[in-house]
């Protein structure tokens, strides 16, 4: 008796599953965009994965589009609802991708209901792309066809390509912080649709932002030593092509090609009696020669023209990187941040977005060769 007493007030407390959502009266949305219209509205697009049987028995995926527009993204949404038979749910999310116009505008409007939403998926990719975000969404991508839908595609490129170090690795979730950090900026994927049809995507570098607005861009491969300046110790395929030489009549046989093993970072910021500003990365990374036509690597002199040259080369792209982020005033590598970490009184005193682009800040890149593949 007594248990039964005990258990009666305990069941008042269950509320059952008030908050279920059932798979069967939901279309999970696994890729969205986000545009402009002329007039200002925004724009929203998705995509929803749908299995179709094929006649071989092997089941093909279809992609249905749907788009709406309003005065913000939660009503282009709600408006979204409205034109699907069952709900649509985001909570399986893989990318949000920005119009180029949108992205140059205040994405954080555009983001602001995913964070508040429990159910958003706060580790889906970010990217931006060259043209309209709906044309990359609504496209029928040769590979979507047979066994992934868009979104799982968009992801699998992006995450392809932050293991080649090609662009750095971002979500909804990381970023966040970083663009109500008045000491430090971001960087997104930067897609480009590609073939007569678009019928692919290419990443094309990376996307730079001043705040909460893209404010240029950096092209690979020269993204990849932007990815290697932030510290990045290492990727899966962390590799770069580069001219080292320019006397030899056949033009293959002037390049070498390396892949990064290890990478350590030195960033110093400093500021002088008279208030003058400083910053220097300097980077050691030991690397693997994967590709050299020549095929001269077994005498030791050899190898050390190859670092000096390498060096020279990978040096000159990091101020090029450094100068195109001034230039941009983007500041991703977070000199303010160490500013407001160690000189305080100084940044308290600073318009950093008019100081930024002025301050003396070099870059450069030591290389030290390791190994030179399984030949000799």
């Amino acid at each position: 008796m007594k248990k039964v007493l005990y258990l009666v007030p305990i069941l008042s407390l269950l509320t059952g599953c008030w908050d279920q959502s059932m798979l069967n009266q939901t279309k999970l949305i696994t890729a969205g965009g986000f545009d402009y219209t002329k007039n200002g509205k925004v724009v929203t697009t998705a995509a929803v994965p749908q299995a179709v049987a094929s006649e071989a028995g092997k089941g093909n995926t279809m992609n249905q589009i749907f788009s709406a527009s309003g005065s913000t993204a939660r009503q282009s949404r709600l408006r979204l609802d409205r034109k699907v038979s069952e709900r649509l749910e985001a909570s399986k999310n893989q990318i949000i991708v920005f119009g180029e116009d949108a992205a140059k505008k205040d994405i954080y409007h555009l983001l602001d209901v995913f964070y508040r939403d429990p159910k958003s998926a706060l580790n889906a990719k970010l990217a931006v792309s060259t043209g309209k975000a709906s044309e990359i969404i609504s496209t029928e991508f040769e590979e979507t066809k047979q066994s992934t839908g868009v979104g799982e595609y968009l992801r699998d490129l992006i995450r392809s390509a932050e293991e080649g170090a090609t662009i750095p690795k971002e979500n909804i979730q990381t970023v966040c912080p970083v663009m109500f950090d008045p000491g430090q900026d971001f960087a997104l994927p930067y897609l480009e649709p590609v073939g007569e049809k678009v019928k692919a995507v290419n990443v094309k570098g990376v996307a730079l932002f001043r705040g909460h607005k893209m404010v240029g861009s950096i092209p690979e491969p020269l993204s990849v030593v932007y990815t290697m300046l932030t510290g990045e110790a290492a990727t899966i395929q962390m590799s770069t092509t580069k001219k080292i030489w320019h006397k030899k009549d056949e033009d293959t046989l002037n390049y070498a090609t390396i892949k990064v093993k290890k990478n350590k970072r030195h960033f110093h910021v400093s500021v002088s009696p008279t208030g003058e500003i400083s910053a220097e990365i300097k980077l050691k990374t030991k690397v693997v020669i994967s590709e050299y036509p020549q095929d001269n690597l077994t005498k030791p002199p050899e190898i050390i023209k190859i670092e000096k040259m390498l060096s020279k080369k990978l040096s000159k792209d990091a101020q090029e990187v450094i100068n195109r982020l001034q230039k941009m005033n983007s500041d991703p590598y977070g000199v303010g941040r160490k500013l407001i970490g160690f000189h305080y009184p100084t940044w308290e005193k600073l318009n950093w977005e008019e100081e930024y682009p002025k301050i003396k800040f070099k870059a450069s890149i030591d290389v030290d060769v390791v190994g030179s593949g399984i030949i000799e």
